[in-house]
């Protein structure tokens, strides 16, 4: 006597509709990258007032613009790495607190040198937490509409360039030192890691991997009980099948061999 097989929980994540909890997910992490744009739009400003205070020649004014950018591509690619054995929150929440202390320290720049130096911290913590936040969005975004709640979350990018102008125009002319208040304003992203931290959910396929299967489904019923769905009858059966997918080497209606990293079953 067949059965309908139970669905993976990444599979009834795909099925739900848009719901408040990915209202919620979409605007936590949206918000992070409205603050990882303000601070780099903050620093086209900063240049400029210190361009005429410090009396910086072309050569400084471009390594301070762009030695962030060297930093990003080295931050992309550790911070991915990390993601996967540590979790996605895990480095939202770590990459705002880096790059937020390092934009706060740059405030008390007293030379090129020093404020490059922290430039390229600020680039290792925003290269490392913009991939992480789309793919926690993406992962946990129905099939349905994942497109477009990838290009909204890529829409907080403006927002945070729009914050920097209004930073720059209102903060930075108002004294000499007006660009150090303008990057303490970067100390925010420090505080909204503790939201990142205690409100978002962790990546159900990071937490199935490490064999947390009971954080798992719990992440997955929140965005069910949102949209007023059931669990499975047997979630049991939906562990199993999590297990399988992990190891990548199930097949429907096959019964695979047990796998190292997953055990047995």
């Amino acid at each position: 006597m067949s059965s309908e097989p139970v669905p993976t929980r990444s599979e009834r994540l795909d099925g739900l509709p848009f719901t408040r909890a990915h209202g919620k997910l979409l605007v936590g992490s949206g918000v992070g990258w409205a603050l990882d744009a303000m601070d780099v739009g903050l620093m086209s400003f900063v240049v400029t007032a210190l361009a005429v205070q410090w009396q910086l020649g072309k050569d400084q004014t471009s390594w301070l613009l762009s030695i962030g950018f060297v930093g990003m591509a080295i931050g992309a690619s550790v911070g991915g790495l990390l993601a996967d054995r540590i979790g996605r929150r895990q480095v939202f929440a770590l990459t705002l607190l880096v790059y937020g202390l390092a934009t706060g320290a740059s405030a008390l720049a007293q030379s090129v040198a020093v404020l490059m130096a922290l430039r390229f911290v600020v680039g290792l913590g925003l290269g490392a937490e913009l991939p992480v936040a789309s793919t926690l969005v993406s992962e946990y975004s129905p099939r349905a509409i994942r497109g477009r709640m990838v290009v909204v979350l890529e829409a907080f990018w403006a927002v945070g360039w729009i914050m920097a102008a209004l930073i720059g125009f209102k903060v930075i002319p108002t004294s000499d030192d007006g660009w150090r208040w303008a990057l303490l304003v970067g100390i925010v992203p420090t505080l909204y890691a503790v939201v990142v931290r205690m409100g978002l959910p962790e990546s159900v396929r990071f937490l199935e991997r490490a064999g947390r299967y009971d954080d798992a489904e719990r992440a997955v019923r929140v965005f069910e009980r949102s949209a007023g769905h059931e669990p499975p009858v047997d979630p049991s059966a939906a562990e199993l099948r999590g297990r399988r997918a992990s190891c990548g080497r199930w097949a429907t209606g096959a019964e695979p061999p047990p796998c190292g990293p997953c055990g047995s079953w």
